[in-house]
């Protein structure tokens, strides 16, 4: 054997170690690329949805409503306490909640 030259045997666990490695990373990325900015429509449904359960206190609302939005895959880092509320109010002009 050539100096240069791998073993098949050591070559086929380098090959799992690498597919263990990409399976582990896919799992910390949750499978996914990249999560979807939520809609202010998305942002009504899970305020809709909310809204019917059960009456929530003011401060904890928000953040309930980013939960669920997050439990439907969208990524929530930029939905302000605003726009949350300011879509709640046009729910509640237009009779929707």
């Amino acid at each position: 054997m050539a100096e240069d030259e791998v073993p098949e045997d050591v070559l086929e666990d380098l090959e799992l170690a690498k597919s263990e490695v990409e399976r582990e990373l896919e799992k910390v990325r949750g499978g996914r690329r990249k999560r979807r900015y939520p809609s202010n429509s998305d942002i009504a449904e899970a305020i809709k949805e909310l809204a019917s359960f059960a009456k929530l206190d003011p401060e904890s609302f928000p953040e309930k409503v980013r939960e669920k939005l997050e439990e439907e895959g969208f990524y929530t880092g930029l939905v302000t306490d605003e726009r949350i509320w300011r879509i709640y109010e046009t729910l509640l002009r237009r009779g929707e909640i």
